[in-house]
This record gives C-alpha cells, structure tokens and sequence, in this order.
C-alpha cells in the first residue's frame, strides 16, 4: 500500500466521520425541538430554587440537620460512630486481614 492509497483512505474516512456527526447533530437538533415544543417551553440551563435543594443528597441532608436537631450533636456523634463507623472499620481491617 502506498503513501498515496493511505492518505485517500485517511481522507474518505475524515469525510464519512464528517457526514455521520452531521446527521446525527441534526437528528438531536430535531429530537430537541420535538420535546421543547411537547413540553410548551424551553428548558432553562439553570434549575429553579434553592442551590441545596437541587443536590441529590438533599433528603440525607435534611434528615441529618433534624436528627441533630433532636438529638444533639453528641447523641448524634455517638450513635453516628456506633451504627456507622465501627462495621465500616470491621470491614475493613477484616477485608484486609483475609477473614
């Protein structure tokens, strides 16, 4: 195979490479304005509200700052350490010890 076939067969598949990513830029263009005009209107970049109400740990996160609410920090450290990270740290040395 020549230098020659090789820069033919280079440019050939550049120019299919080229034509797919057309077709397909156009296809998610259309598939994007069919559900921008199914919805009634266009989704924003930014989400709306809060910016720790749109974490997906928000739950944990409001359940933790109640239960140390109603507990108290060292109530909740205590059982934090005791259903937490005690099994973790079992695991753990177990996992490394081979048992």
């Amino acid at each position: 195979m020549s230098a020659f076939d090789n820069t033919t067969s280079q440019a050939t598949i550049l120019a299919r490479m080229a034509a797919t990513r057309a077709e397909l830029l156009a296809a998610n263009h259309v598939n994007t304005s069919i559900a921008d005009a199914r919805r009634g209107t266009h989704s924003s970049v930014f989400q709306e509200g809060p910016l720790f109400l749109q974490s997906p740990y928000a739950g944990l996160i409001a359940g933790a700052l109640i239960a140390g609410t109603i507990l108290g920090p060292a109530h909740l450290v205590k059982t934090a350490a005791l259903r937490g990270l005690t099994p973790w740290i079992t695991r753990t040395i177990r996992s490394l010890t081979g048992r």
